[in-house]
């Protein structure tokens, strides 16, 4: 995988991180099941990268949080909006590339099945171009598989080339 499709799989995983990540989250925002869940993004032309993630509702909502941190820095307008099992959110984010600044306009809807289940579909929109990439259609879904593994702890999440970071260590930095 190149440099910039790795700088361009993080923009989208984040866009979409962020967007299921408001600043201010709904009270009636859906929950996830604890447990381990697999997540599988794709777009940009490339394969499917699938993660798992070990999950509690504390991690939860650290996820919401950090999210919301970083959008809350990069973004002028960020609007989530929960109607039932739908959440839809709206941002406009100035991403810092090594190539300049970029501005992102981002569009998506996740949609709950119960807990255990979600699937977003996502589109966004580059100003300049990231790559030659002035528009990204991504979709990412994910379910819940069952216990965490012995070993693992919250936040756990395992990455596509295996791999595995911290998501509530990420936050400290």
């Amino acid at each position: 995988m190149s440099a910039p499709r790795r700088l361009l799989l993080a923009f989208s995983l984040l866009g979409f991180a962020t967007v299921a990540m408001a600043q201010d989250l709904p009270a009636n925002m859906p929950k996830r099941k604890p447990g381990l869940w697999e997540m599988q993004t794709s777009g940009m032309g490339g394969h499917a990268q699938m993660m798992k993630l070990c999950l509690d509702a504390d991690t939860d909502q650290a996820m919401y949080k950090m999210g919301s941190q970083m959008s809350g820095q990069m973004c002028s307008k960020f609007n989530v909006n929960v109607q039932g099992a739908t959440v839809v959110s709206d941002a406009v984010c100035k991403l810092n590339t090594p190539n300049g600044a970029v501005n992102m306009t981002s569009h998506s809807e996740t949609k709950f099945d119960g807990d255990t289940a979600y699937r977003t579909e996502g589109h966004m929109k580059y100003e300049p171009a990231v790559m030659g990439q002035s528009e990204m259609a991504m979709t990412s879904s994910g379910h819940w598989v069952g216990e965490c593994p012995a070993g693992q702890k919250p936040g756990d999440m395992v990455m596509p080339n295996g791999s595995t970071m911290n998501i509530k260590d990420m936050q400290h930095h």
